[in-house]
């Protein structure tokens, strides 16, 4: 099969790209003058109105409710959680790291929970 002789193919597609709306050599040699644009007159006042748009009110309990799933840790904090996720993730190879995190918080959570209430009572 011959090879196609690209470039005179996207050259030939070029050269008449704007053939509509490029002037040609002969239309300015005419005496041809390009038309001015129409003239538009307003013969009445017409009183403008302005209005907005309502704004749609945030739901109180949704901002209230939903807290940030992104927490900064200290880098030393960071770097033993992330140690501790690497030595359960030889145990368990499917373990992510929002898996392992979320369980660690939720257990401590717990202790707390508990240490308080037998604290206070």
């Amino acid at each position: 099969m011959p090879k196609k002789d690209t470039a005179a193919a996207v050259i030939g597609m070029l050269s008449t790209a704007g053939a509509q709306t490029r002037r040609t050599p002969e239309s300015t040699d005419n005496g041809e003058q390009a038309s001015a644009p129409p003239s538009v007159t307003v013969t009445e006042d017409v009183p403008a109105s302005v209005t907005t748009l309502p704004t749609p009110a945030l739901p109180a309990t949704a901002a209230a409710t939903d807290a940030p799933r992104t927490l900064r840790l200290r880098p030393a904090t960071a770097q033993r959680l992330r140690q501790a996720w690497l030595e359960a993730k030889r145990d368990d190879v499917l373990l992510t790291a929002q898996d392992f995190a979320s369980d660690l918080v939720d257990e401590a959570l717990a202790r707390r929970r508990r240490s308080r209430t037998i604290n206070r009572g």
